[in-house]
């Protein structure tokens, strides 16, 4: 309900005041009357939209009377009224802000137009400084959903350089605002050495339409992360701006390829389930078939038919030796396994692999080195830890040698992780070529050698999330592919 506006007139006259108030009826305004300034602080205390005050008043003129109205009403209107103008009153007016200056006796139309100008006034300005008040709120609010909402949102002018980031985004480069103002958007939440997503991006940006468009963020500062952007524009004209609104999707993609990797490790399990039996056996059979040819070979007289009957049975025997291996490794992999946990040292584990391995290594002019402390212990599954430290050396030594700019050593280090106290850090690296920038070398049956299962990391993999870590395969930075992962400290 909308409530009538309120006209405080104070004059010590009655008569005339009666006769204002009937006045101000055409106006439709709640006329309050006060004789004297205590009066009208009282009167005003209940609100008032304009005032007409008497200047003569007894005790206090009108004009003294001004602040102490102002103090309870700062955006009403004031009019003075008086019987007797002088050049010092009228200046003193203005110096308070009189909205108007009437002389008495006061024509009632002027008076009329005088008040509803001055409601008019008053109502203007409070209705400004309401739609004041809602913009701030409506900007305030909008500020905190951009600056705290979990996702990438950046502004770019019609040529494609960035305005404004939010927090987040800024967050994701690991830069200010300040440092990716005015850069071309593809080059700040993109991948430099990507043209042709750059050249896309650019595309889309300055045909400033809704678009939809997945890319790689490789930011000199931050970490690599894969966006799903959306591309449109606000404002009319030439000029209207290019929002883009971007969400970080690497964690659902990398729960996508977890998903599906797990479902086809199922599916593996299952199939190796109902085949290992009937696999196994016929592989044990015609092994031990070619032990009895062998023998039977090994008794002919005449040596070239020997050797003639002999090389095939080797062929046979070594690729019977794949198959079972081959098998043995979609068992590990696909089959439920627990591990048996203990206490032991970590230097005691590597300098077993490293007898076994180290002369390995040392016929293809290689050499393998232990380093840390002996003291250190961890505590896991000796056995399958055992196997995730062979299989990690065997890809290095197989890398290297498989590689034409081979290196010439293989190193287990472990110390203390300074990320967590309660853990020890193993790593297994190499001085070789590295890693191939296309490949993920835990992806099941990828692998690039001749005569691989691609499964060896993979097994290395769940081993080593089997004992609460993740293991990171990456380019060391002196070179050389570097596996690093975490064990429980003893």
């Amino acid at each position: 309900m909308e409530t009538r506006s309120r006209v405080l007139l104070v004059e010590d006259n009655p008569a005339l005041a009666e006769n204002v108030t009937e006045i101000l009826e055409e106006l439709d305004v709640d006329v309050r009357w006060a004789s004297d300034g205590r009066g009208a602080i009282e009167r005003a205390k209940e609100g008032f939209t304009v005032a007409l005050v008497d200047v003569g008043l007894p005790g206090e003129s009108g004009v003294d009377l001004m602040p102490r109205l102002r103090a309870l009403s700062s955006d009403a209107e004031i009019i003075l009224v008086t019987g007797h103008g002088t050049l010092e009153s009228a200046i003193a007016a203005v110096r308070h802000g009189a909205f108007a200056y009437l002389l008495k006796p006061v024509d009632p139309e002027a008076l009329l137009g005088a008040v509803e100008r001055a409601l008019s006034q008053v109502t203007l300005r409070r209705e400004r400084t309401s739609l004041s008040r809602a913009l701030g709120e409506s900007e305030a609010l909008y500020r905190g959903v951009v600056e705290n909402v979990d996702a990438l949102i950046v502004s770019v002018d019609p040529e494609g350089r960035v305005t404004f980031a939010n927090a987040y985004a800024l967050g994701v480069i690991g830069e200010t605002l300040d440092e990716a103002r005015g850069r071309p958007f593809a080059q700040v939440f993109g991948d430099p050495s990507d043209t042709e997503q750059t050249e896309a991006v650019d595309r889309v940006i300055c045909a400033g339409i809704f678009r939809e468009r997945q890319c790689v963020l490789r930011p000199a500062k931050g970490e690599k992360r894969v966006v799903r952007w959306t591309f449109t524009s606000v404002g009319d004209g030439q000029d209207r701006a290019r929002v883009a609104i971007g969400i970080d999707v690497t964690e659902t993609l990398e729960l996508r390829r977890r998903t599906a990797e797990s479902e086809a490790l199922v599916a593996v399990g299952t199939l190796t389930a109902g085949l290992a039996h009937e696999i196994r056996n016929p592989l044990n059979a015609a092994a031990l078939q070619l032990q009895v040819l062998q023998r039977r070979a090994a008794k002919v007289a005449d040596e070239a038919l020997r050797e003639k009957i002999l090389e095939p049975v080797q062929l046979v025997s070594v690729e019977l030796g794949r198959l079972t291996t081959m098998l043995n490794d979609f068992l590990g992999l696909a089959r439920p396994q627990a591990i048996e946990r203990e206490r032991f040292s970590i230097h005691g584990l590597a300098s077993e692999v490293l007898r076994v391995e180290g002369p390995v290594c040392e016929t293809h002019e290689l050499h393998l080195d232990v380093e840390g402390d002996p003291e250190l212990a961890v505590i896991g599954d000796r056995d399958r830890l055992r196997q995730v430290l062979v299989n990690l050396i065997v890809n290095a030594r197989e890398a290297m040698l498989g590689s034409d700019t081979p290196g010439e050593r293989i190193t287990i280090a472990f110390a203390p992780d300074d990320a967590d106290e309660g853990r020890v850090e193993v790593c297994v690296q190499d001085s070789g070529p590295g890693l191939p920038d296309d490949l993920d070398p835990f992806e099941p049956f990828i692998t690039t050698k001749a005569a691989g299962t691609g499964l060896g990391l993979s097994i290395v993999r769940k081993i080593v999330r089997m004992h609460g870590s993740e293991i990171v395969l990456q380019n060391a930075p002196g070179g050389g592919a570097l596996a690093r992962f975490s064990l429980p400290r003893g």
